[in-house]
């Protein structure tokens, strides 16, 4: 009996000793990623996507723009026809009447061309629609000058500074990791764009919500050919005490 509970005791103090020996690991991590690091999970892939519109209201008379099509800036997209453009818009019939250079201008301009070299993400138009200025016809974004949008806590803004090294992670390219690095820190909380008046503050009582702030991380290349594409969920991982990572 005796010799059963010194073994006993033995096992209790080796379970206390590992469970104490893993607090310590994991305090001693935490505290190392708390200072070395800063990492959100609430980013996204981001690029720069131009919509394409038309100066005149007029119909489209052709169309050769669609989804995913690759284009270079100056590219004939589509035009409208001209006599739609002049029926649409009374008034550009006396300009043009009396104005070649303008008259020039109205058949310069309706025909629609892309402002961009890029990827047509998104089409809206087909063959014989009613266009006018203002609608988008379609949208197109460069592929190949993508970055990534991280909001990161206010709490934790104070150690991201331009210049950082950032790991990035992709939830639509398992098993690939990216490199990045800081590129801007935006001036205001994502919350102050929002369209949502805060229902607190109309009630007149108001709930403390931590703020993210918008960072913006460019991608040190490495990824032609990944199926990289606006709006995949990312996650980063900033290296605060580091440029080098």
């Amino acid at each position: 009996m005796q010799g059963a509970s010194a073994i006993r005791v033995i096992l209790i103090n080796l379970i206390v000793v590992i469970v104490l020996f893993a607090l310590i690991i994991a305090g001693y991590f935490y505290y190392t990623n708390s200072t070395n690091y800063v990492t959100s999970q609430d980013a996204q892939v981001a690029g720069v996507i131009v919509p394409i519109t038309v100066p005149f209201t007029g119909r489209i008379n052709h169309w050769y723009a669609t989804i995913n099509s690759t284009v270079n800036q100056g590219d004939l997209l589509g035009n409208q026809l001209n006599t739609s453009v002049l029926a649409l818009n009374p008034g550009l019939s006396q300009m043009v009447a009396h104005n070649s250079t303008m008259s020039k201008k109205l058949t310069d301009e309706e025909t629609v061309t892309s402002p961009i070299s890029g990827t047509i993400i998104q089409n809206n138009v087909t063959v014989g629609q009613i266009v006018q200025p203002g609608q988008v016809l379609a949208e197109v974004v460069n592929l190949g000058k993508l970055n990534i949008i991280a909001n990161i806590s206010e709490t934790e803004i104070r150690h991201v500074s331009v210049g950082q090294t950032v790991d990035i992670s992709i939830d639509g390219i398992p098993n690939t990791k990216f490199k990045g690095t800081v590129q801007s820190i935006d001036d205001a909380t994502t919350s102050a764009f929002s369209i949502v008046p805060n229902p607190d503050a109309a009630q007149g009582s108001f709930t403390p919500v931590t703020q993210r702030i918008p960072v913006t991380i460019s991608l040190n290349g490495g990824y032609a050919g990944k199926a990289l594409v606006p709006g995949m969920s990312a996650h980063v991982t900033i290296h605060v005490n580091s440029n080098n990572g």
